[in-house]
């Protein structure tokens, strides 16, 4: 199931079981904790896709007084599709139309 997501690679469930085994993490301590050599800015990357598909989620946490860091939590539909239940293929966004207020009049076009 995992090969028909064109979109996710090796590095993705990596990024998503360590998230579902260990608990949340920042970027680091993700890029860390795979093996191999991957940056940190790579693993917040892929964080960020995997987030536009509502596999991963972010928030801030407080590390000191005033400094934020950006951790990542998998979501349920992570989990599901570790577990393969579910296939993030089918999860394809429908473009919107345009509001009114986006759309030329017909006098603009020539019509």
């Amino acid at each position: 199931m995992r090969d028909s997501v064109p979109w996710m690679g090796g590095l993705d469930e990596r990024i998503l079981e360590r998230l579902a085994g260990d608990g949340d993490a920042d970027a680091w301590e993700i890029a860390f904790d795979i093996r191999g050599r991957v940056s940190q800015s790579r693993v917040s990357d892929r964080c960020e896709i995997l987030a536009d598909a509502e596999l991963v989620e972010q928030y801030e946490r407080e590390i000191i007084d005033g400094r934020y860091e950006v951790y990542w939590s998998i979501t349920t539909w992570g989990e599901l599709f570790l577990s393969e239940d579910v296939d993030p293929s089918l999860d394809v966004p429908v473009p919107s139309p345009r509001p009114p207020h986006a759309t030329r009049p017909d006098w603009w076009a020539g019509f």
